[in-house]
């Protein structure tokens, strides 16, 4: 055993009780966590009643690259004084976030928002593809491998509301099992029902559309955006729902999913076929959501029962919530440079050239929307429905234009835009 000879005379910084622990059963767990609290050149002295240790710490000082600079016996334990080498558990020099206080809401909550302090609260303009899984705000050590994330910049994905819009649809998820009223579906007359169906299938495959598009972008954000991320998880969620709720619902009232027309999936897939995350949020968020809620509205206030009704309503909840992160992502987006609202110009009319075969709707859907706006299938009812069915476009247009508006579009701009969108409504 080592004597006293070589110990510092030096009061030492920390003392450390480590009782009757040796290496194997934990000591070395004890040491890191002291030591790695030290500044290099200060003196940590354990103080052990296991004569094991005398045996073990020499060799495990030299291995973390500490100094043993000396130990003594004092009656039933023995000291071993620590001198704090350079070397560190993990290659980092610096010391991470400590003694960080977020804000809390009135309840005591921390909301999202809430935790932007410290490292967190700093968002990169454009973020390193090798911070892989690492949280933002996290120590990284030196040496992570790359990874493939294609979007790292800020402007491309970023949006100022994205986390109070994640607080909003973490809070707000609903179940199409127990949150619907199924019990109180009742029978409905046969032009009714097949018109519901008619539309739960067409809101199916345009759902599928919105869960697929941004599905596909997540594994390429950057981690570093993590609001966005999650948000996103969010929105998957709520799509999934909705492709539950809609197909539950053509089958609830003994009817069944009905036609789905070319026309559609040619829209469709102009969406699923973008590469670039803003020019998609801009088709399928701002134009092809933006536009669906005022369809969902639509089939709310003339749906013929009030299950059908309710469904809407909840759908369209969760809309506006995709909507609004994407008004909010193109107009930081726009904010940034306006000359970007060329590319979206180009995107509306290469998406416009391609569907230009299209000249409306699928009939059969704007036949259903018609029965259900008239409430049957009679000549007065249908001309009733028509009326309606004609002040929803007019409708659609004019809510387009004021959301180009709310991004930062000109209103000349707005209104071409408008006037190109797809006439699949998404």
């Amino acid at each position: 055993m080592m004597n006293s000879k070589g110990k510092e005379s030096r009061i030492p910084d920390i003392i450390c009780e480590a009782g009757d622990l040796d290496l194997e059963s934990g000591l070395s767990v004890l040491l890191r966590r002291y030591l790695d609290a030290m500044n290099p050149g200060e003196i940590l002295v354990v103080r052990s009643q296991n004569p094991i240790v005398e045996h073990e710490i020499g060799p495990w000082c030299r291995w973390m690259g500490h100094n043993l600079c000396g130990s003594q016996k004092i009656g039933s334990y023995s000291e071993y004084w620590i001198q704090r080498g350079t070397a560190t558990t993990l290659n980092i020099t610096e010391k991470p976030d400590w003694d960080l206080h977020p804000r809390r809401q009135k309840n005591g909550s921390i909301s999202m928002e809430d935790w932007r302090v410290g490292r967190l609260a700093f968002v990169p303009e454009e973020a390193s593809q090798t911070v892989g899984f690492a949280p933002r705000g996290a120590v990284r050590e030196e040496g992570f491998p790359g990874y493939d994330f294609r979007i790292n910049r800020k402007e491309e994905v970023w949006s100022e509301e994205v986390a109070a819009l994640y607080e909003h649809a973490a809070q707000n998820q609903w179940s199409a099992a127990k949150d619907i009223p199924w019990g109180d579906l009742k029978p409905l007359p046969e032009l009714l029902e097949r018109a519901v169906c008619q539309l739960m299938t067409f809101l199916v495959e345009n759902e599928y559309s919105a869960l697929y598009v941004p599905g596909k972008f997540i594994s390429r954000i950057n981690p570093q955006f993590t609001e966005v991320v999650l948000f996103l998880g969010t929105q998957l969620a709520d799509e999934a729902r909705h492709i539950e709720v809609f197909t539950k619902r053509a089958l609830a009232n003994g009817g069944g999913l009905q036609y789905s027309a070319t026309s559609t999936q040619m829209s469709l897939k102009t969406l699923y076929d973008q590469e670039n995350f803003t020019t998609a949020s801009f088709l399928l968020s701002v134009l092809g959501e933006g536009t669906f809620l005022d369809l969902l509205w639509f089939i709310e206030t003339y749906a013929p029962d009030p299950v059908t009704a309710e469904i809407l309503r909840r759908a369209r909840q969760d809309e506006s919530r995709h909507v609004r992160f994407g008004i909010t992502h193109l107009k930081f987006y726009l904010q940034r440079d306006t000359t970007h609202s060329q590319k979206l110009l180009q995107a509306v009319q290469d998406r416009a050239d391609y569907m230009r075969s299209v000249s409306g709707v699928n009939p059969l859907v704007q036949d259903a929307l018609v029965f259900l706006a008239g409430g049957g299938g009679s000549p007065e009812q249908i001309r009733t429905g028509m009326q309606y069915v004609h002040r929803l476009y007019q409708r659609m247009h004019k809510n387009r234009i004021h959301r180009l508006q709310s991004i930062g579009l000109p209103l000349d701009q707005a209104e071409k835009i408008s006037l190109l969108h797809t006439p699949n409504f998404m």
